[in-house]
């Protein structure tokens, strides 16, 4: 399956929460202005060559992309944002959205509360 390209990855979900190393999550929405005969795909590559940058994803709605980005301090995402993501060209709007607490991420509950499976009693 990894030669076929199926699995692309292996990989651990860690509870960041748990980790020492203090940590900032945003995603940001990202309008762009396609470019012709490239669509998105150019301005999109230089976004997701940050390395500020985890996850970028076309998407349908309000804005074209989602782009998470983790950093140190929200000040360094705002540097991020004002400085790398908005002066490229095509970026018409961005709009930060802070992460504040993970409850379940790759599949895995992160926080909350897991369901009891009880064994039903008869009398």
């Amino acid at each position: 399956a990894e030669k076929d390209r199926i699995i692309l990855k292996y990989k651990t979900v860690i509870n960041w929460d748990k980790v020492e190393d203090e940590q900032v999550w945003a995603l940001i929405g990202v309008k762009l202005t396609p470019q012709k005969d490239v669509g998105f795909d150019s301005i999109t590559e230089r976004i997701y060559r940050f390395p500020q940058t985890r996850t970028v994803y076309l998407v349908s709605g309000t804005y074209d992309l989602i782009v998470l980005v983790v950093c140190k301090t929200s000040h360094e995402i705002a540097d991020f944002v004002s400085q790398k993501l908005a002066p490229i060209e095509g970026v018409q709007e961005t709009v930060t959205q802070f992460l504040l607490k993970r409850y379940k991420e790759d599949g895995e509950i992160i926080e909350g509360r897991e369901e009891v499976k009880r064994q039903p009693v008869t009398l």
